[in-house]
């Protein structure tokens, strides 16, 4: 069935059309505003990628410049230990005087102590006559005595028989005149040192940065946690980690879920490139993501405004439609009645033209016109309807009319013919046998 122009299924189709178009712009906004979040996102996450590097890297560099220093140190004392054996004056009692020096420059140690070819602690911090104290066994001290071209070294993570703290060991080899081992030297790392170092990095508040050695024991972790996996000497360490430490020795970035936490960081990890360490740098996403999250809140705020505001425009837009579509139909449909009443009017106006009473004369059968005028039957007929008036006449009339005129036909004198003709011969009108 055709539609009817402005109708309802018209407004159906308006409604249709504005909620369509309503979604469409909105899907539309919604995805350049997902678009745009996507690549903050991105933009954050690849941001935090950097900043886990640049710690990682800083921390190497800090530490190597820490270490190079105390092996300054310590290479200082072998130097000096080694000239007191060659002159056979280590017993003249100057050794211990300049390790003290030495060892006055470096606060981070916990001292510097020196130990004779078969591993006892002959001169150095806290060392006393007739305290024998051997660390032949320390896999340090192995290195040094078998492996000649190895000049200094650094332990794991150790702890210290005599105190029980951890610490790192940093060592070094002295040699006799003769270029034989006659023993190490060695400075005690005090870990808490690490603290200092590390707090004045800015990880955020869930992140944190931490120092393993090559067994992935934690050294050292800012800021410290209560979890057992957080505490020092702990080697757990996620699957993904010892993943990338295996694929990746030197360097490596990535996002893992921690064990010790079981919540998801950016680590970027990093191994000295002279010392047997690894530096670890995380961020986590609860930090980073901060400014995303607001990013969000302000893009959901508007896009709920854009919402409400479209959708308020379409309904309003709606209503406007719907009230022109009705005034316009409203117009045709007075524009029709008013038609269709002149019509009828017309209608009724050629009806009752005809209608009411006509005078008409007894006699001669003139009728009476509006203006009191007497006309002619066939005039009036022809001016107050739209009939076409013919001639012609009735059988009674003919045969009327018939005997009158033969009446008068015979009635006509001798001149009167001559002055007519010759006499016509009138035939009378047929008869009519019946009624039509």
């Amino acid at each position: 069935m055709a539609k009817q122009r402005g109708g309802p299924l018209q407004g159906d189709d308006v409604a249709i059309k504005l909620v369509v178009g309503t979604i469409l712009i909105n899907l539309f906004v919604y995805t350049i505003a997902g678009y745009s979040l996507h690549n903050s996102r991105q933009h954050y996450e690849r941001l935090a990628e950097i900043t886990t590097q640049n710690m990682a890297k800083l921390m190497e560099t800090s530490l190597d410049g820490i270490f190079d220093k105390i092996n300054i140190g310590l290479n200082a004392v072998a130097r000096e230990t080694e000239r007191e054996l060659t002159r056979g004056t280590t017993g003249s009692g100057s050794l211990d005087p300049y390790i003290q020096q030495q060892a006055a420059q470096f606060p981070e140690l916990f001292g510097i102590i020196v130990a004779d070819a078969a591993g006892n602690l002959r001169y150095g911090k806290d060392v006393h006559p007739g305290e024998h104290l051997n660390i032949a066994d320390r896999d340090y001290f192995r290195q040094l005595r078998d492996h000649p071209e190895r000049h200094h070294v650094m332990s794991a993570l150790l702890q210290g028989r005599r105190t029980g703290r951890w610490n790192i060991t940093l060592a070094q080899r002295i040699n006799d005149r003769e270029g034989a081992f006659a023993g190490i030297v060695f400075g005690v790392f005090e870990i808490g040192y690490f603290d200092t170092i590390l707090s004045r990095l800015e990880v955020g508040r869930h992140g944190a940065i931490g120092i393993r050695d090559l067994d992935n024991r934690l050294i050292a972790l800012h800021p410290k946690g209560k979890e057992p996996a957080s505490q020092i000497g702990s080697n757990v360490i996620s699957r993904k980690t010892k993943e990338m430490i295996g694929t990746h020795p030197v360097t490596a970035t990535y996002h893992t879920v921690f064990a010790r936490d079981n919540k998801e960081r950016t680590v970027t990890f990093r191994r000295t490139a002279k010392y047997p360490l690894y530096v670890f740098a995380t961020v986590s996403p609860a930090d980073y993501l901060a400014p995303l999250r607001k990013e969000i809140a302000v893009a959901g705020l508007f896009l709920g405004a854009f919402t409400l505001i479209s959708a308020v425009s379409a309904r309003s837009i709606y209503r406007s439609r719907v009230e022109t579509m009705l005034h316009d139909e409203t117009k045709r449909s007075a524009d029709a009645m008013q038609r269709q009443n002149e019509e009828l009017a017309a209608a009724l106006a050629r009806v009752k033209r005809l209608e009411g009473i006509i005078s008409i004369c007894s006699f001669c059968k003139k009728m009476r016109s509006e203006e009191q005028a007497w006309e002619r039957l066939e005039t009036y007929l022809t001016e107050h309807s739209d009939a076409l008036i013919s001639h012609g006449i009735c059988p009674e009339c003919a045969e009327k009319q018939y005997q009158e005129y033969q009446r008068w036909h015979e009635s006509l004198s001798g001149p009167e013919l001559d002055r007519y003709g010759t006499k016509i011969q009138v035939v009378p009108p047929p008869r009519q046998t019946g009624g039509d």
